[in-house]
């Protein structure tokens, strides 16, 4: 497994994202870009069933261009659909099981603002991602982290480690982001009026 690729702008798919009319082009922008790195999120399980095949060659695709995607929460999905990998929250199984069963696979978890959690489970994750660093139009309910967290998450060097929630062109700040392996966004990507000078500007910082 590629995990020399966990840098750089993190692109994560929703599932209004996904089922939009501008999706194919939006992802071509983004690869066209060097993005390398996708998360697929979907809550609804039926939209893996009803768009299989879409979803199939979406992960082709990013394969193709030597990039990574990998599946949010749902394990079962990793062989059918070839996913790299799965991103864990704390309500769902275990960064330790998931390991056991995927040694190969990349696995990342959501720490919000908690470095403890990270340390708890370096030796089975290969990347953590921290936030919400500013509001979030994808998790409404993402509290904010404090300064005072934000400068202790940014001295955590013991795995790649990614910020996320909030961050588009009018909120981004090169000098937090700098400190962060991956920026993970999404409505920043798909809301975005200008991509390529957007995606441009994240991979000059």
């Amino acid at each position: 497994m590629q995990k020399n690729k966990l840098e750089g702008v993190y692109c994560i798919i929703g599932e209004e994202n996904f089922l939009h009319d501008t999706f194919d082009q939006t992802i071509k922008v983004c690869l066209e870009n060097k993005v390398k790195l996708f998360q697929i999120r979907f809550k609804n399980i039926n939209i893996f069933f009803e768009h299989g095949l879409k979803l199939k060659n979406l992960i082709e695709e990013i394969h193709n261009h030597s990039g990574l995607i990998l599946v949010n929460d749902d394990i079962t999905q990793i062989e059918e659909f070839n996913f790299d990998g799965i991103h864990l929250g704390q309500s769902d199984i275990s960064p330790i099981f998931a390991k056991h069963i995927y040694k190969e696979k990349i696995i990342g978890l959501s720490c919000y603002n908690s470095i403890s959690l990270a340390n708890q489970y370096l030796d089975y994750i290969d990347y953590v991602s921290f936030g919400a660093m500013h509001r979030s139009l994808t998790k409404k309910n993402a509290r904010e982290i404090s300064q005072a967290e934000l400068q202790k998450i940014i001295k955590f060097k013991s795995k790649p480690k990614a910020i996320i929630g909030g961050i588009n062109l009018d909120t981004y700040e090169s000098n937090i982001s700098n400190n962060f392996d991956m920026i993970a966004i999404s409505d920043g990507i798909f809301s975005s009026e200008d991509l390529p000078s957007f995606l441009n500007m994240l991979n000059k910082s």
